[in-house]
């Protein structure tokens, strides 16, 4: 292999790595902005519980007296 086929191959190698690298950033922004959102809909899970157990006179389901 010479001289020149090495680079062609080594600069082929880093044009492929680029690409993977900025395909797999893409995926990592989708990933946070997926759990941002889920952060924010187990919070709103989280207040409505807080505000159900803060309520008197909770409902019941029927049969389950106590």
């Amino acid at each position: 292999m010479s001289l020149i086929e090495k680079f062609l191959s080594a600069s082929t190698q880093i044009l492929l790595v680029t690409e993977n690298i900025k395909r797999n950033e893409e995926k990592v922004r989708n990933l946070a902005k997926d759990v941002s959102d889920i952060d924010r809909r187990l919070i709103r899970v989280e207040t409505y519980i807080d505000i159900a157990k803060s309520m008197p006179g909770r409902r019941t389901l029927p049969g389950n007296s106590k």
